[in-house]
Parts: structure tokens; sequence; C-alpha cells
């Protein structure tokens, strides 16, 4: 019976480590960057479509609906005589859109400026509106910290986050006020929505560091395809003859692989990246329950019939009145075997 190692070594589930991307200078924002859009131009150039009335004021505003009211203010629609349109006044803008009035008069001036002609999406808001962020720096390394503690495949916890930000806190400003950051619950939250950082469940576990495979991974590879080529004339035996994949026949290509059963399901959690499919930790080599557990083992051949019975491994020596009475009990089409480790051996 083959060994376990070389069974979990030849299946192609074994992940390699993420590489770290690199960020660019100045910026540790975790989203990739959208494409500039086309270049604005200025209203006096370009106008925009009227937007409708507001019943009810706005709290937040984008660029577009700025320009869009300002480029209302440029065109006459408001009826002076019978047969003269004039262009509206501040005060009517403010009454159709509920705008205060302060905020146009500074929209106007801002887009005189040239301040909305930054090449970014339309729906988006300005740069440099709401609070800004007090210990950016910090925060920076806090995230750079994390990418490598998560790219090695550790458990990040809420605590973890609150350790590491007092101490790069302490370490990062010349004369720091611990009693200023205490790690408030707001902050935190917009640290993880910045960053694009979720709590998520473990999906995956892994003993050793995936790179660590790397190099038996393609060790397979290459005895596997060489194997696998089809003989020279002076080389074909009479079994060849009937090869339909290299030197193989479909009854003799099989995939066995050993997956364990454990009495806690991954039931850990850790905070990761937003949009990763897959959460992986390395196992920890501590004692715990996750070591409880029960090893199948399952083939399938590449024709499709079943020749090999599925194979399950218990902890523990199989003696006992107890572990005989359950034996009787198992079903006849699956084999089961005890070991002091629960793999083959």
């Amino acid at each position: 019976m083959a060994p376990r190692r070389r069974a979990q070594q030849s299946t192609a589930r074994i992940r390699v480590a993420p590489q770290l991307p690199e960020l660019p200078a100045g910026r540790f924002y975790a989203g990739e960057r959208r494409k500039p859009g086309p270049k604005r131009k200025l209203l006096a150039k370009q106008l925009r479509s009227t937007p409708p009335a507001v019943k009810q004021p706005r709290r937040s505003y984008t660029v577009n609906y700025k320009l869009c009211v300002l480029s209302w203010l440029q065109k006459p629609s408001i009826p002076c005589g019978p047969t003269r349109l004039r262009e509206p006044a501040l005060g009517e803008a403010a009454n159709r859109f509920k705008i205060p009035l302060p905020n146009l008069g500074k929209w106007q001036k801002e887009e005189q400026e040239g301040k909305y002609l930054e090449p970014s999406a339309l729906a988006c808001r300005i740069g440099g509106g709401g609070r800004r962020r007090k210990w950016a720096e910090m925060e920076g390394t806090l995230y750079d910290l994390f990418r490598h503690r998560r790219a090695e495949g550790k458990v990040v916890r809420r605590s973890w986050f609150q350790h590491n930000a007092k101490q790069i806190y302490t370490q990062t400003y010349t004369t720091p006020d611990i009693s200023e950051f205490r790690f408030f619950h707001g902050w935190f939250r917009g640290f993880l929505s910045w960053h694009k950082i979720t709590l998520g469940a473990i999906t995956n576990k892994a003993s050793q560091l995936p790179s660590d495979y790397l190099a038996t991974i393609i060790g397979w590879m290459r005895f596997n395809q060489r194997n696998s080529q089809q003989r020279e004339a002076n080389e074909i035996f009479q079994s060849d003859e009937e090869a339909e994949i290299g030197r193989y026949r479909l009854s003799n290509i099989c995939n066995m692989d050993q997956t364990p059963i454990p009495f806690e399901y991954l039931d850990g959690r850790t905070y990761n990246q937003q949009g990763d499919k897959t959460i992986w930790v390395q196992r920890s080599k501590q004692s715990g329950w996750d070591k409880r557990q029960a090893t199948i083992q399952l083939t399938i051949f590449a024709d499709g019939i079943s020749r090999v019975k599925s194979l399950v491994f218990f902890r523990g020596q199989g003696i006992g009145a107890s572990i005989q009475a359950e034996k009787q009990r198992y079903d006849p089409r699956v084999v089961v075997k005890f070991n002091a480790k629960a793999y083959a051996n």
C-alpha cells in the first residue's frame, strides 16, 4: 500500500503560497486602481444633462451630479418675457435641487479652478472630502504586516490587530500618547473597510507550507510524463498494442487520494482579504481536537469501473470487545483498518 505522504503529494490540490503584490509608492490601499477614464472638460466647453428636481435633500453628492447641477445653471431655462429665457440664479438652483446655497458657490469656484478635471470615474466622490485619516503611517505599516502574516498562512484575529496597532503606534510617532489611540471600534471598522478586509471562515488547512511541495510536484510530473510516452517500434510489447493513452489502458490509470475526517471540521475564522474564495492557514502544531480524526482513502479508475473498496483508517489498536462489536456493523463495501496515526503506512 502506498504511503499517505506520496498520495498527498500526487494530488493537484496542493497550493503554492501566494506572492505579495507590489503596491504603488506612497499607497497601501488594498484594492486595484481603476483605469483612468476620459479627461473631463470645463463646463464652458461641454455641458451636461439636467438632473430632475429634488423633493428631499441629499446628504452626499458625486462629482457627476455636481457638474450636472452646474450645467443647469449655465443653460437659459427660466422664462423672461414672452419669448426670452435667462440663466437660473443660485437661489433658484438651491430651491430646485434642495442644495444649501453655500455649497453651490463652492462648487462653482472648484469647477473654475479645474478641481473636477481629474481623470477618474464619474460616479466617485472628489478626493479630500470627509475626515482625514489621523494615523495613516501607522495604518500602512499595520496593513503590510497583515499581508505578510496571511501570506504565511497564519490566523489573524481582532486581538492581533489590537496588539500590533498599539505597538506600531508607539514606535512610529516621536511623542506617542497611548491614551489618544485606544483602538476604538469605529476606527477598526473603518480600517477594515478601507483595505477591504473581512472576517471569513477557514476553508483549507496545510500541515506544511505549500511551497515546500513544489519540488516534489515537479518531480512527479516529470516522472509521469516520461513514463507515459509511446514506446519506440522496437520496444513495443504485446500488452502495449491495446494501449489507449500513451502506453497505458484506461484500466491501468487510477487516482488515489486520502482525505482526513476530523471530529471538528474547520471551525476557525480569520481576517482575510476580501474576494478570496479559499482561506487557508498553516495547521497548528499544538495538540487539540482537530487531531482526533480518521482518514478515508478513495480510488477511482479512468474507465469508471470500481475495483478497489473505500478504505477507512481509525486511530487506535483495533482491539477490545467494543471495537470488535463495532466492526460487525460496518458496511461490507468499506474496508476498515486501525493505525496508531490513522494513515496508511
